[in-house]
């Protein structure tokens, strides 16, 4: 390697030169041969068009006039060409009725002739379109010609000329005219290319072979003497040289006070820096992470060591683990809230954060960069800078009620003072209560404190950051601007990164938790003075329409929407009684294949209240499932269902098997197995006329568990589909060892108000995946005509839908079975 390395100029250059040029040189016969090639078979081709054209004029006059001897006369004639392979007619059954060769005569074509394909002669067939290709890698051109679609009953069905024609001799000829030429054209080219490496080499690299070896002397006022050049630019090298040293002096001077600039910047934040050296165990800590734990600039040594023996004793070890992970690239970052030792005794809550930024060749990490947050005792994190005091209250505790209505009218107060806009926003968890059930509440007080410490380290500025319910939280921003347009769209930016901050993903006890967040965001001017009650109720009303899927998690108040609209808080306390009451009805939705018979039937319930009719299902299931009511819904809609499928069988028909949807926090209680197995059991149904249907998010937490759950239902007979699949909420190696009996494709995959080739594509795709995955596909919001074809097309395994059928009712669900007749719409 060092041999090359020390090769002077005076060879490379030529040994490029030449190289180049013998590179450009076979290039271009490389080149000039296939276009050659390409050109002498494209006017063989043409020749071959015309000869064609009149042989099916010659095919179609003996046919007619019963002269099959003419057809003979010119295969013979065709046959004295050497060249042609093969050249034959040919029936509907493929079967030679003419050819060159007398042997091939009433032989089926797919056994004598090798380049013949059954597949180009019937598209060739039915589109009357001729096609003539040439076949480099066998050499030959191929023709399949159509003969007109005119047939006589006295007469062979005649309808396809094909031939196979050899073009080698073509090609060998094109290489014996290039290759002539290459020698003639290479012979002069290398003649001048050594006349201008030699005229190189004496005007242009002895010089600065010469300038070279005095460059050492460059301090010298006279080391350039006795060099001769004929070029600008040699002589321009010495003083570049001297430039180039000053230059680099100027720049370290540059650097140098970068870095205390740098340094002075990093002091001024509210973080304090961490720079831990992995290969010799070094840390450099900045003085703000030592005032953080109470020390001055000159105390603590550099030493890992230091840091190590800070960490509380109670959360020593998770965070040595969640470091080691970030070090073993299990994880992008580190991120960890733990406590820290004071220099007085006491610990210090922080958000520890920190990256990886150097790794050594053979890809292990040596340096690591982070920061440190004090999220425990900085008051503006977590109250409102108004003249009142406040008392301090620890960012997971819940906030008081007097506290927060203080906060909200001072928060007018100061709007109404500067003449600006400022916002309230309600923060919750979506999949909390699932991750809480699975998980348990020590590993939830965990997730709260690294969600709200992220929040308190990143919205320092905002104003109060606070924890409002079990799982929401409340935060203020002051000064979004004077323009209502302007602080809205500053407002759901703010929303925007809240929810991508808490989205990012968790590891908690092993386990890695992804959470999401839904935000309701109210704005207020001071202009009228509002109760606390109100602002709250207006926040959230944001927060249910954050829910609809065009508002992506984030949504400001609109108060067209807030008339006639019921509360969570109500639903919830009415829902209870709901069903007793019989307000709450079942209904069954068909699910059939293609030709519209019956799969199964979806349950889905249906509220119908006294005051405000229908409710939608998506409002009262999410009120449900904010509370334990849930359980008891779905353990009532299994009952029903278990009487329904009694009273079919005594009714002597085929019993549809039936789809319940059970919710992800159900389905993670110890108890729901036991129950639903005893209730099946103890009214003797058949476990196999029973499908439950999961949604995506069962897997966030606990997949071992739910894997072995869902075993345990199929070994008992039930069938287990998955709801929503390719919604994003479940990554794909998640369901490694699951078996479903059917997939539901989440809605968005048929949204007509978007479909193009793109979404064809993507949803053939996803259909595909699923397949291979041995999953019945089922596609779901079927209405249109227009959906039901892309579906087909994706070959999808069965449908539901209001085009074949709306939710029935028990009655009409009995019609349905025993009626013969199809659903089918195609």
């Amino acid at each position: 390697m060092n041999f090359f390395r020390n090769l002077s100029l005076i060879f490379i250059i030529p040994f490029c030169l030449i190289s180049i040029y013998l590179a450009m040189a076979f290039g271009g016969y490389y080149y000039d041969s296939i276009e050659l090639k390409q050109q002498l078979a494209e006017q063989k081709v043409q020749q071959f068009r015309k000869d064609l054209f009149r042989m099916r004029y010659v095919v179609e006059s003996a046919v007619k006039e019963q002269d099959y001897d003419r057809i003979q006369k010119e295969l013979a004639l065709i046959s004295t060409d050497m060249n042609m392979m093969a050249y034959v007619i040919l029936d509907s059954s493929k079967s030679i009725h003419f050819a060159n060769h007398i042997i091939w005569q009433n032989s089926d074509a797919m056994n004598v002739l090798e380049g013949y394909s059954d597949e180009v002669h019937k598209f060739v067939v039915e589109s009357s379109e001729p096609q003539i290709s040439i076949n480099f890698e066998r050499l030959s051109i191929q023709g399949y010609y159509p003969i007109s679609e005119q047939h006589f009953a006295y007469s062979p069905s005649l309808e396809l000329i094909y031939f196979e024609y050899d073009i080698s001799h073509l090609m060998s000829k094109a290489s014996k005219l290039l290759l002539a030429k290459l020698y003639k054209v290479s012979g002069i080219g290398v003649i001048i290319l050594v006349l201008f490496c030699v005229v190189l080499y004496w005007f242009w690299l002895l010089p600065i072979n010469r300038l070279s070896l005095v460059a050492k002397h460059i301090d010298d006022a006279d080391f350039h003497a006795g060099i001769y050049c004929f070029a600008a630019e040699i002589t321009k090298l010495r003083d570049y040289l001297a430039q180039v040293s000053n230059k680099l002096k100027r720049n370290q001077k540059r650097l140098n006070d970068a870095e205390q600039r740098w340094l002075f910047s990093v002091e001024g934040l509210k973080n304090g820096l961490w720079d831990w050296n992995l290969s010799n165990g070094d840390v450099f800590v900045s003085d703000r992470w030592k005032e953080i734990l109470g020390y001055q600039s000159y105390e603590l040594d550099s030493v890992y060591s230091i840091w190590e023996s800070c960490l509380h004793r109670e959360e020593k070890a998770d965070v040595l683990n969640t470091l080691q992970q970030c070090i073993d690239g299990e994880t992008e970052e580190y991120e960890s809230v733990h406590r820290l030792r004071h220099k007085d005794g006491h610990y210090v809550w922080v958000l520890d954060k920190g990256k990886i930024v150097e790794w050594d060749e053979l890809g292990n990490p040596v340096r690591i960069i982070g920061s440190i947050t004090d999220v425990s005792v900085d008051v503006k994190n977590q109250h409102f800078e108004t003249e009142n005091d406040h008392a301090q209250v620890s960012i997971t505790d819940l906030m008081s009620r007097d506290t927060l209505a203080d906060s909200l009218y001072d928060l007018q107060v100061f709007s109404r003072k500067v003449n600006q806009y400022s916002a309230i926003l309600i923060i919750n968890l979506d999949n909390y209560k699932l991750v809480s059930d699975a998980l348990g509440q020590e590993c939830c007080d965990r997730l709260l404190m690294k969600i709200a410490a992220r929040l308190s380290g990143a919205f320092s500025s905002s104003g109060l950051v606070a924890r409002l319910g079990t799982d929401e939280f409340i935060m203020f921003a002051k000064s979004l601007g004077n323009e209502l347009t302007h602080a809205n769209k500053r407002a759901l930016a703010l929303a925007s990164e809240v929810r991508q901050l808490i989205g990012k993903s968790v590891d908690i006890a092993e386990q890695h938790i992804l959470i999401s967040a839904r935000v309701g965001v109210v704005l207020c001017d001071g202009g009228e003075s509002l109760t606390p009650q109100t602002l709250l109720a207006r926040a959230d009303n944001a927060l249910e329409l954050a829910k609809e899927a065009k508002f992506n998690g984030c949504a400001i108040f609109d108060p067209k929407t807030d008339e006639n609209s019921i509360q969570p808080f109500k639903l919830n306390h009415e829902l209870a009684l709901a069903a007793s009451q019989d307000q709450i009805q079942l209904v069954y939705q068909p699910v059939v294949d293609k030709s519209g018979n019956l799969i199964s039937v979806e349950v889905l319930p249906r509220w119908c209240h006294e005051q405000h009719g229908f409710i939608s299902p998506k409002k009262f299931i999410a009120a449900a499932e904010s509370s334990d009511y849930i359980f008891e819904l779905e353990l009532w809609i299994i009952d029903k269902v278990c009487h329904v499928l009694l009273q079919l069988a005594a009714s002597d028909v085929d019993t549809p098997i039936m789809s319940i949807n059970i919710s992800s926090r159900h389905f993670h209680q110890e108890h729901f197995l036991n129950t639903v197995l005893n209730k099946v059991e103890s009214l003797n149904i058949l476990p196999s006329k029973i499908q439950f249907e999961l949604n995506e998010d069962i897997f966030y937490v606990n997949q071992d568990a739910v894997k072995s759950k869902i075993n345990a239902l199929q070994h008992a007979g039930f069938h287990v589909a998955l709801d929503n699949f390719g919604a994003g909420q479940c990554a794909l190696h998640q369901l490694q060892g699951v078996r479903f009996s059917q997939v539901k494709l989440a809605g968005s995959y048929i949204e007509e108000a978007q479909f193009d080739n793109n979404r064809q594509t993507l949803l053939c795709a996803i259909v595909e995946l699923a397949s291979r995955l041995n999953y019945s596909v089922i596609a779901k919001q079927v209405e249109t005509k227009s959906q039901l074809n892309h579906l087909i097309h994706a070959k999808c395994s069965g449908y539901q839908g209001y085009l074949f059928s709306r939710p029935l009712s028990q009655e009409d669900l009995v019609q349905l079975v025993k009626s013969p007749l199809p659903l089918s719409v195609v």
